[in-house]
């Protein structure tokens, strides 16, 4: 924080900055986006979460919790309970009357922000929505508001909770079939996916969950209990690259695990990394070559490859110059040619 006033006459020349390849605007924008996420945390900011439309008006939607019978298991706690959420149509409401080619898919996207950060609104999430919608082959994209962590009652499991509810809007309420749905999840949102996918994989009845067709996560958190030991973070190769400082995932993982004990039922949700699982539908795992994250995405993917009987089922894709999460932030940082790497590479997935 000390050097990011000299980082605008710093980066002027490329062997000051972080990645020489990047270019001025990458690597300053990666410096105060660091910035400002240390002083979100130093805050201790609580971002505010409606359930009225705003600005995005009819695309904004309202979901109740799914029938009763579909949350059992971990998804059952005394404290946290199924409610109503929110979510933003792109690029136009979907209805129970819509049609759309056979062949178009629709996708359920999952923000990120360490669970702590983020609604899935337009303000945030128009550029992913646009550059999936261009890349893939798909007709809307669902991006979900769901609970944050550091609201009351927003500890794990009320994600899971609310994915499932997202997830049973578009099978039960729109009669989507599973075969045409996608499941997207950004950082945490990745992280939810990866739960979700666990969660069907371990329900009874395969007809009221059944399996989306693919599922793709951009930079997933891969160990939520480990983001809570800042030193094992600041020691990771990328640490210094990257804009991620290791206060913003410790306090999204305090909140995420609050009161909750990790019992081994708890933690193959919380840290996948650790716990592969055989998965219910092919799956795409994408990273960026200098983010902090990318040795565990490495170690995740070989994890979860020896766990299929195909290993197919189990694709990698690190675009080599991005940091964190690039899909979500190349509007801010300025990738926008390596956002439209990793769409393109989920449209041919």
């Amino acid at each position: 924080m000390l050097s990011a006033p000299f980082a605008p006459f710093l980066y002027l020349h490329p062997r000051f900055r972080q990645v020489r390849e990047w270019s001025y605007r990458q690597a300053l924008t990666t410096t105060f986006v660091k910035v400002f996420l240390r002083v979100f945390i130093f805050f201790r900011t609580r971002p505010p979460l409606s359930l009225r439309p705003g600005l995005d008006r009819d695309r904004f939607v309202q979901i109740e919790p799914a029938a009763s019978e579909l949350y059992s298991g971990i998804t059952i706690d005394d404290e946290i309970q199924p409610v109503t959420v929110g979510g933003t149509w792109f690029p136009t409401l979907y209805q129970y009357t819509t049609t759309t080619e056979e062949d178009k898919h629709v996708i359920i996207h999952f923000h990120g922000g360490s669970y702590i950060l983020g609604d899935g609104r337009t303000s945030t999430c128009h550029s992913l929505a646009k550059n999936l919608l261009k890349h893939t082959p798909s007709s809307h994209v669902f991006s979900l508001q769901y609970r944050l962590a550091c609201k009351p009652n927003g500890r794990f499991p009320a994600q899971l909770q609310d994915a499932i509810s997202a997830y049973s809007y578009l099978l039960h309420t729109l009669h989507i079939p599973a075969s045409r749905i996608v499941l997207s999840g950004d950082s945490a949102g990745g992280h939810l996916v990866l739960a979700l996918l666990r969660y069907i994989s371990d329900y009874d009845d395969e007809q009221a969950l059944p399996s989306p067709t693919c599922s793709w996560v951009f930079s997933p958190w891969c160990d939520i209990p480990g983001a809570l030991n800042n030193h094992l973070w600041d020691n990771i190769p990328n640490a210094l690259i990257d804009y991620i400082p290791p206060s913003f995932p410790a306090w999204g993982a305090k909140h995420v695990i609050g009161n909750l004990e990790i019992t081994e039922d708890y933690e193959p949700y919380l840290a996948p990394i650790w716990h592969p699982f055989p998965l219910p539908s092919p799956l795409l795992i994408v990273s960026g070559g200098k983010e902090v994250m990318c040795q565990e995405h490495d170690r995740m993917t070989r994890h979860l490859s020896k766990m299929q009987q195909n290993e197919d089922r189990v694709e990698y894709f690190v675009q080599d110059l991005a940091p964190h999460d690039i899909i979500m932030v190349a509007w801010l940082l300025g990738f926008h040619e390596e956002a439209e790497q990793c769409a393109i590479k989920a449209g041919i997935y």
